[in-house]
């Protein structure tokens, strides 16, 4: 079961600019969420294992959910760490590959895999989750809603288990209230069913795709808690929990054709504000400077690791924000911050850890 002082699950995959910005919070940050981690190769590493390993690292001792990304493009399947991932895909003996592998690591919550799942599999599945003692996740993607929910919810009822959490995520979409409607819709609907006091995580990401029209100080707002809190509302018996993804979103077939133009992406409790100005040509420094002096945004008593990254822009830009990877890292990093301590003043805070290059 999900901690109660838990109040926020970011979904990330393992890329290195998610796993810098983690690793780079507070403990007490790290404290108060608990990530789900999309497995998948670390960058040309030849084994799973290095992706779990670098997740750990960002993330040390403490527990997590881990599912498979399903969103990662297969291109060498002659690769180790790709060939692994297919075998981890395997629905066979109730995903029995996938069940081994999550054994191996003791901070792990594993999710359910449903694909291709009978209810005697998904039977089999709750009882290798059981007698692991770590509970376990329930992630459901609206873009490939499982066709069997509803016999998994009657096998869950069947075995007695509540020690669980569900994940219901909507993944990329341009306004977060779109799809109020359908989340509220399946925890009265095909969720209705389940012990109440099961957690239910809320997720989606609303990043932009694109940046071009974007000039100056641009004002991006996200919707992502008044989704969480009109859902909770529907259903105030229910336990809902914030979830995003960490200022990211899931992967996509084509990447950057070309390196985009110089930016830096400063996170606010509701908003992200986004500093770009192609037509000035203007470098990481200036779009520092914009942010700090002129957006009128600033919080000067803030200082994380991100925070500091852009004051170093300023400062030195050889050791600041100089590529685009680095500002998707700091901006990961307070956006975290600020949202596993949403709602708390975050100026008197003693975070009491030294940041690093």
């Amino acid at each position: 079961m999900l901690d109660v002082r838990i109040q926020y699950v970011p979904t990330l995959a393992i890329r290195p600019s998610e796993m810098n910005g983690l690793e780079q919070l507070p403990g007490l940050t790290k404290q108060h969420m608990k990530p789900m981690f999309l497995l998948a190769p670390w960058t040309s590493a030849n084994s799973l294992e290095k992706a779990v390993e670098r997740a750990e690292k960002a993330y040390p001792d403490r527990s997590y959910y881990l599912d498979l990304d399903r969103d990662y493009p297969i291109t060498n399947p002659e690769a180790d760490a790709q060939r692994q991932l297919i075998d981890l895909f395997s629905p066979r003996d109730g995903y029995g590959n996938w069940w081994r592998f999550v054994g191996e690591y003791k901070q792990v919550t594993p999710c359910l895999q449903l694909r291709d799942q009978s209810n005697q599999d998904i039977a089999r599945q709750i009882t290798r989750a059981q007698e692991m003692g770590r509970g376990f996740g329930l992630r459901i993607v609206l873009s490939r809603f499982p066709d069997n929910v509803a016999e998994v919810v009657r096998t869950l009822n069947a075995v007695g288990t509540s020690d669980f959490t569900i994940i219901l995520e909507g993944g990329w979409v341009a306004n977060a209230l779109s799809i109020m409607t359908q989340m509220s819709g399946i925890i009265g609907g095909v969720l209705g069913d389940v012990e109440a006091g099961v957690p239910i995580v809320v997720s989606c990401t609303s990043i932009p795709k694109q940046f071009h029209e974007f000039s100056g100080c641009h004002v991006e707002p996200f919707s992502n808690r008044a989704l969480v809190e009109q859902v909770a509302r529907n259903h105030n018996r229910r336990r809902v929990v914030y979830g995003d993804w960490g200022s990211t979103r899931p992967r996509e077939a084509r990447e950057h054709a070309r390196r985009p133009y110089d930016r830096i992406d400063y996170p606010r409790d509701d908003e992200w504000i986004i500093a770009r100005n192609r037509e000035q040509e203007w470098s990481f420094r200036d779009a520092a400077e914009a942010i700090v002096y002129r957006s009128g945004y600033w919080d000067e008593e803030l200082e994380v690791w991100g925070t500091n990254m852009i004051r170093q822009t300023l400062a030195n830009p050889i050791f600041g924000i100089n590529t685009p990877q680095k500002n998707v890292a700091a901006r990961v990093n307070v956006h975290l911050h600020r949202q596993a301590l949403y709602g708390q003043d975050l100026r008197h805070e003693d975070f009491d850890e030294p940041w690093e290059d």
